[in-house]
């Protein structure tokens, strides 16, 4: 009998997670311009790895020594990509499987 591991599935989910953890925080006190700067530290490595990467990402910026803004036009271009790269593969995806289909029809 194999099993199979969910470890992948549940990293990638708890690192979305953070990330929500992570825009909310910036979101709840409004810091989304350098005047407006929060403090943050990250509850645990999974938030600390996903912080450095949207600070990576040009998504988290520093304005002053521990302090935090999260930038709204650089999180939007973030999504636009993501949306531009994943709406096509759906499409794909969704036409093979309809093709699938019709070959056992």
């Amino acid at each position: 009998m194999m099993f199979r591991s969910h470890a992948p599935v549940s990293i990638g989910a708890l690192a979305m997670r953070a990330r929500q953890r992570i825009r909310a925080h910036f979101f709840a006190q409004h810091a989304v311009t350098a005047e407006e700067a929060v403090s943050f530290v990250p509850q645990d490595r999974i938030e600390r790895t996903q912080f450095e990467r949207m600070r990576g990402a040009g998504l988290v910026h520093e304005a002053e020594a521990g302090r935090y803004w999260f930038d709204l036009p650089a999180f939007r271009k973030q999504l636009d990509r993501t949306r531009a790269i994943m709406v096509p593969v759906v499409i794909v995806l969704c036409l093979a499987i309809a093709g699938v289909g019709m070959l056992f029809y």
